[in-house]
C-alpha cells in the first residue's frame, strides 16, 4: 500500500479528496495507467476536483503526483522492463533519448540559481557532498572535480547515523550539495535542515520541484531524467554536475587553472615511474 505520508500533511481534506487519497494508496498501480478522466469517473467526482486535489496535495498538477506515485510504487526491474516496452534499445536510439534529456535539462535551467550555486561553491570554505544510490557517482565526481581546485571537500556518509559525522562540520561558511530526484531522501532532508540552522547554503539536485518535502534548499538545480514509468537516466544529472564545475572554475578566476597546472607539473615530475 502507497504511504499517505505522500501527500502533504496538516490539510483541511475535503470527503471527494479523502476518497482520492484512498484510492491511490489502495490501488497505486492502477492509478498509474488512468488518465485524470478515467479516475474522475470511477471515484464519481468531477475532473476540476482531481486536478484541484493534486494542487492541494502539495504537487504542481496531475502529473506530478502521478510521478511521486510512480517513484515510490516501481522498482528498478520494472522501469527498465517499461522502457524496454516502450520503444527501441539499439544503442543509437538510447542515445538519441538521453540527447533529448539533455535538451529538456537545458531548457529548464534556472541561470539565476545555476550562477548563485557556482559563486557559492566558489567561496565555500568547506563543501560537504551527500548522494544515496545512483546519486553517489554524481557525489564522486564533484567531489573529484573540486579537489583538484584545492577547495576542501568532502562526501558525507550516505546514511545512518556516520552521515552526523560529516554534518557535524558544517557551519556558516560552508555549502551542502546534495541529491534528491524523484523524491528527497530522509537524510537530504536532514542535511539541508541542519545546513539552514548553521547558516551554511544548501544546494539540492533534483529531476522536479519537491515542494513540501519538508525542507527547502537555498538552492535548486532540476536535471530531467526522463518519464515516471522510464528507466532513469543519470546523463542530465551528470552533464549539469560538470556544467557546474566549469562554472565553478570560471568563478575563481585563475585560480582553478593554476591547481590544474601545478597537478600537471607533479604528474610529469614521476611520469616514468608512475605513468599514466
Amino acid at each position: 500500500m502507497m504511504p499517505i505520508s505522500l501527500f502533504k500533511q496538516g490539510v483541511a481534506y475535503t470527503q471527494a479528496e479523502h476518497t482520492i487519497i484512498d484510492f491511490i494508496t489502495s490501488n497505486p498501480t492502477e492509478f498509474l495507467v488512468m488518465p485524470i478522466q478515467q479516475l474522475a469517473a470511477r471515484l464519481g467526482v468531477s475532473d476540476a476536483t482531481v486536478s484541484r486535489f493534486a494542487r492541494h496535495a502539495g504537487f504542481r498538477d496531475f502529473k506530478e503526483l502521478k510521478a511521486t506515485v510512480a517513484a515510490n510504487t516501481l522498482g528498478p526491474a520494472e522501469k527498465i522492463a517499461a522502457s524496454i516496452e516502450g520503444g527501441p534499445t539499439s544503442p543509437r536510439a538510447f542515445l538519441e533519448r538521453q540527447q533529448s534529456y539533455l535538451g529538456i535539462t537545458a531548457e529548464r535551467i534556472d541561470e539565476k540559481a545555476f550562477t548563485q550555486a557556482a559563486r557559492t561553491l566558489a567561496g565555500a570554505s568547506l563543501v560537504l557532498i551527500h548522494g544515496k544510490g545512483a546519486a553517489s557517482c554524481c557525489a564522486e565526481l564533484l567531489r573529484f572535480r573540486l579537489s583538484r581546485f584545492s577547495k576542501r571537500v568532502v562526501v558525507v556518509p550516505p546514511a545512518g547515523s556516520e552521515l552526523f559525522e560529516g554534518l557535524v562540520h558544517m557551519d556558516k561558511g560552508s555549502a551542502l550539495v546534495t541529491f534528491g530526484f524523484q523524491r528527497l531522501p530522509e537524510e537530504s532532508r536532514i542535511a539541508i535542515e541542519h545546513a539552514r540552522s548553521v547558516g551554511a547554503t544548501s544546494i539540492l539536485f533534483t529531476s522536479r520541484a519537491l515542494h513540501g518535502a519538508g525542507a527547502e534548499p537555498d538552492i535548486e538545480l532540476v536535471a530531467y531524467r526522463g518519464e515516471p514509468l522510464e528507466y532513469h537516466s543519470m546523463a542530465g544529472a551528470v552533464a549539469l554536475v560538470d556544467a557546474l564545475v566549469v562554472a565553478v572554475a570560471a568563478q575563481l578566476d585563475g585560480s582553478a587553472t593554476d591547481e590544474l597546472e601545478r597537478l600537471r607539473a607533479l604528474k610529469r615530475a614521476y611520469e616514468s615511474t608512475l605513468p599514466r
